[in-house]
């Protein structure tokens, strides 16, 4: 086959979306001796693909293309026409923002969640109209949707109307590679040279987003436990400011604990499992998520987790990670004390490892390379 691949989300490889675009890209590059690829890209964010086998090719994009309006623009007016000029097969397009109206060829989708139809605020008026009265008659035109959850595909059965037999649910992979258990001494010497932190510390791993991950109402449970409590214990919000991080930001700045609140700004991915291997645990209290990387890339690196109890969380987390619920910030504090209270156990550290080995990249890429073959005989 000869396929289009739209990797224009990468937004400098800073998301959870990117995430999954660089790491499948990669593997289907090692795994797909079969298929042809043309992969669509604007000019900044290039370098995140690495060059592979001759099969796959860079089709390198203005950089104004990075833009959103700009880019959905690109997918409905441009893309059809180089469908059919390209021959291409099918093309993957896996954000449904880009989704095009007008289809040069068969459209296979990832859907990551659907945030926007469950969250009132989580972009501005635009963005929020445009996800919930346009995007929905978007995915209903693709011939094939993969989702990453079960939350999620029960969700565009529910409340977007596509039809359960053209879904397909494909957990995504984590970097086996990166993230993995780092001694102790190792870990401290990382995070005080490079983060200035030596306390003992709770992580936050997400881009500081507010309201959708839920920053404030953690940094309030914090403030229970440090005033019940009081202790060297840091919250170490550990992502990039993103829509919203200012509010969040300002809070922060006037709490209580603020000395004890550190933003570390975007993280790069080698320093990552530092903060996982060396925290007391990770804590992760975002409103929605349609998978949620972090729960499982903590586990892989021998750290306790606990999560919301909403949307896709519960699903991943399975009985490995306890669960609260991430509007009452009582609970959040809860479950941090309990957390506090019960320290690291190194039999729950294995079953974390050993269950955070069952998301495998290449397994992925290959559920995905089925679902094109599925999708090009139009089964």
């Amino acid at each position: 086959m000869n396929i289009g691949f739209s990797a224009c989300v990468l937004q400098g490889g800073r998301t959870g979306v990117a995430s999954y675009v660089i790491n499948l890209l990669h593997t289907l590059q090692a795994v797909d001796t079969v298929n042809r690829y043309d992969i669509l890209i604007p000019a900044g964010d290039q370098a995140l693909i690495r060059d592979g086998a001759a099969s796959f090719r860079k089709t390198i994009l203005p950089p104004a293309l990075a833009t959103p309006v700009a880019n959905i623009l690109w997918h409905n007016t441009v893309l059809p026409g180089r469908s059919r000029r390209e021959q291409y097969d099918l093309v993957h397009v896996p954000s449904y923002r880009r989704l095009p109206w007008v289809k040069g060829t068969k459209i296979v989708a990832t859907v990551h969640d659907l945030a926007t139809l469950h969250l009132d605020h989580k972009y501005d008026a635009a963005r929020m109209f445009y996800n919930r009265r346009i995007v929905p008659s978007l995915i209903r035109r693709a011939d094939h949707v993969i989702t990453v959850s079960h939350f999620t595909a029960d969700d565009l059965v529910n409340r977007v109307g596509y039809p359960a037999d053209k879904i397909t649910v494909i957990y995504s992979g984590i970097n086996r590679q990166a993230y993995h258990p780092i001694p102790a001494d190792e870990c401290r010497i990382r995070l005080k040279a490079k983060y200035s932190l030596e306390s003992p510390f709770i992580v936050y791993v997400s881009r500081v987003e507010h309201p959708a991950k839920n920053h404030l109402r953690l940094i309030q449970a914090f403030e229970q436990i440090k005033a019940r409590t009081p202790s060297d214990l840091k919250l170490v919000l550990a992502g990039a400011d993103w829509n919203g991080a200012d509010t969040v930001r300002a809070y922060a700045a006037r709490s209580p604990v603020a000395r004890d609140l550190i933003f570390t700004g975007f993280v790069p991915l080698e320093d990552i499992p530092y903060f996982y291997s060396g925290c007391e645990f990770m804590a992760y209290p975002s409103l929605f998520e349609g998978f949620g990387f972090p729960i499982v890339e903590a586990m892989a690196c021998g750290a306790p987790v606990i999560c919301s109890n909403t949307s896709s969380m519960k699903e991943i987390a399975l009985d490995l990670a306890p669960t609260f619920d991430p509007t009452d910030v009582d609970a959040i504090a809860g479950a941090l004390e309990t957390a506090l209270g019960r320290g690291k156990n190194a039999d729950q550290a294995a079953r974390g490892r050993a269950y955070a080995k069952t998301f495998d990249w290449n397994e992925t890429a290959k559920k995905v390379m089925a679902v094109y073959c599925k999708t090009q005989k139009g089964a």
